[in-house]
């Protein structure tokens, strides 16, 4: 199924492409890694780890919405841009995907969207759901199920993505023997180190980028300065170098 998104609207500095039907996922044992507080002190970002073995079904919808997402911005992009000076070539470069294979996906917990927060069957505020996530980060023993709710299309100057909500969310204690608790633990315990190690890889990779790029500077920087002529110029660049190699 293919999915619509409306004429943006301006909201500020950016502008929203809402979908032009409600569009609900729901997901299951997700694993909550970190949050911060929303620029507007009205909620937080939650960046969520979510195991694909049980919800490769939603995962793939995610997928297909965000690629719809692209599809009908660059179809529509003239026609919705007609009077304003954003350059449609530049979609490829700063369109973001809302969720990437095997990194946390990053979801809204808004004061403005009305939800249902449930721990252990009782109806919780935002806040209790805070606290409860403060104090039970080192104990595994609870499931996580939630619904998130597209908010839309999201368009500024340097990025673009599809922002997704959490419309509600449950939270279930485990109580299990000491064996399957283990076991709970360690899976637990595993799947983080798996994400932790393919950020450390990316960033690493990055690194190693830059420093690639710097090396190739230098090289050209030294050809240039073999063959400089003006002693000035040739000293201005010879110090260039040193600050180059020599700065950490």
């Amino acid at each position: 199924m293919k999915h619509s998104f409306k004429n943006p609207q301006k909201k500020g500095k950016i502008y929203i492409s809402y979908p032009k039907n409600k569009i609900i996922i729901e997901l299951n044992e997700i694993k909550i890694k970190n949050f911060n507080e929303l620029n507007d002190k009205n909620g937080y970002f939650l960046e969520c780890n979510i195991p694909i073995i049980n919800n490769k079904e939603m995962i793939n919808k995610i997928k297909e919405i965000d690629n719809d997402g692209y599809n009908c911005l660059k179809e529509n992009y003239e026609e919705w841009f007609v009077d304003n000076d954003n350059d449609g070539n530049k979609i490829d470069n700063i369109f973001l995907k809302s969720y990437e294979d095997d990194m946390p996906m990053t979801l809204i917990l808004s004061n403005k969207i009305e939800m249902d927060i449930i721990i252990d069957d009782e109806e919780k505020e935002i806040y209790d759901l805070i606290n409860y996530i403060q104090m039970n980060k080192k104990n595994k023993n609870y499931l996580i199920n939630i619904d998130i709710v597209l908010l839309g299309l999201y368009i500024n100057k340097t990025s673009i993505i599809n922002k997704w909500a959490i419309k509600y969310i449950n939270i279930e204690s485990i109580n299990e023997n000491e064996n399957n608790n283990i076991e709970w633990y360690k899976n637990e315990l595993e799947d983080e180190w798996r994400y932790d190690i393919i950020k450390y890889e990316k960033e690493t990779k990055e690194k190693i980028e830059k420093m690639e790029e710097r090396i190739k500077k230098v090289k050209e920087l030294y050809e240039e300065i073999k063959i400089e002529k003006n002693i000035k110029i040739w000293e201005t660049k010879i110090e260039k170098l040193k600050s180059i190699i020599f700065t950490k």
